[in-house]
């Protein structure tokens, strides 16, 4: 098959890897894959350097000149591909609005990374159940939030981003220690994601401001706008000695291992974030909230534990329970990382998107 994949702009998080991690998936499996973006979107760098083919093309504002654009590409290559795999509101808006205009239409498959509810209009309605030819979300919490607006279940599949587990995977703790610079001796907290205000970095300071024991420590890793703030709200806290900034890492896979607890206090509108999924697959104990899709793959007491967002009392607790228990932490390690490999690796996501493609492109061929 050739696979077309479109972005507006997905910035700099989960969404540019997923699309990234699964094209090169995709490719290893045979298949063609073509990227359109602006050149603004950081997905455009980051999917050239890792050697995809992408076509620049504006789609970040729903307008007629983005739309004649994009008509014309679609005109010339419609034939030579086989499916379209939309992944921002405004790029599935200019191809459903291209496809309407052409003969042969190319069918679409709309991914939706974002735990936002859709509006639940006509217009919003037509797009998902008439101009899509299936809805896929990196979370079971979003696939009914599809169902709410009236497309079928059978319209849609779950498919969460999937790790690579070559990538991330156990590792010896000591020797992941002295790579990352971390002590040895102390108890390391982690959380590993984009810094931005819905991450919930401030409200897990707060719950380590809370725990009066020096030895319990907390390193976080990555870049965002919500640095200068979280680093402030350090200082006040009087956590200086307590907290690690590392900024951005191009080998979190390992820093996972590193760590006695893995945490994503998240309270963003997400599917399953990528952070919890690289902590289960490295085998160490993680605590999440309950934001977007994360309880299809931490389920609590069982893979991990499982919180309310933006409570620092349950994180504080949570954090406290499994410092104390050192066989709790064994076990939900061992568990949540069975599950993973069970559930959410990159072979299971390439499983399901082949299939979900394959059977968009069925549908065009017998009409």
């Amino acid at each position: 098959m050739h696979i077309v994949h479109t972005e507006a702009d997905g910035g700099k998080g989960g969404q540019p890897l997923r699309i990234i991690n699964e094209s090169s998936g995709m490719i290893q499996r045979g298949h063609q894959v073509t990227i359109l973006c602006p050149e603004t979107a950081p997905l455009h760098a980051l999917a050239r350097e890792a050697g995809l083919t992408v076509v620049t093309m504006p789609l970040k504002r729903k307008n007629v000149k983005n739309l004649q654009l994009l008509r014309q590409w679609l005109k010339q290559n419609r034939h030579a591909i086989d499916v379209i795999n939309s992944h921002n509101s405004a790029d599935t808006w200019l191809v459903a609005l291209a496809n309407l205009t052409l003969s042969n239409p190319v069918p679409l498959v709309r991914t939706r990374h974002a735990s936002g509810v859709p509006r639940n209009n006509w217009t919003t309605r037509w797009l998902f159940r008439k101009a899509c030819a299936h809805i896929v979300t990196t979370g079971e919490a979003l696939r009914h939030q599809m169902a709410d607006i009236g497309v079928p279940m059978a319209q849609s599949t779950s498919v969460p981003s999937g790790v690579d587990t070559q990538r991330f995977h156990p590792a010896d703790k000591q020797q992941s220690r002295a790579h990352c610079g971390l002590s040895q001796d102390d108890f390391w907290l982690g959380v590993v994601s984009h810094l931005r205000p819905n991450k919930g970095h401030s409200v897990l300071l707060r719950a380590l401001a809370k725990i009066d024991n020096p030895r319990i420590k907390l390193a976080i890793v990555g870049e965002g706008p919500h640095k200068a703030t979280l680093e402030q709200e350090i200082v006040e806290l009087g956590l200086e000695q307590r907290v690690l900034m590392s900024g951005h890492r191009s080998d979190p896979e390992r820093w996972f291992p590193a760590f006695d607890i893995a945490l994503s206090p998240s309270h963003d509108m997400e599917g399953v974030p990528q952070g919890v999924l690289q902590s289960l697959a490295s085998r160490v104990a993680t605590i999440a909230t309950d934001a977007g899709g994360t309880a299809d793959a931490v389920i609590d007491g069982q893979t991990g534990l499982l919180i309310a967002q933006r409570d620092e009392s349950a994180l504080h607790e949570a954090i406290m329970k499994l410092h104390d228990d050192a066989m709790l932490r064994e076990t939900l390690a061992q568990q949540g990382y069975d599950y993973l490999c069970a559930h959410f690796t990159r072979e299971c996501m390439l499983e399901a998107m082949e299939s979900v493609f394959s059977a968009a492109a069925a549908q065009r061929n017998r009409s």
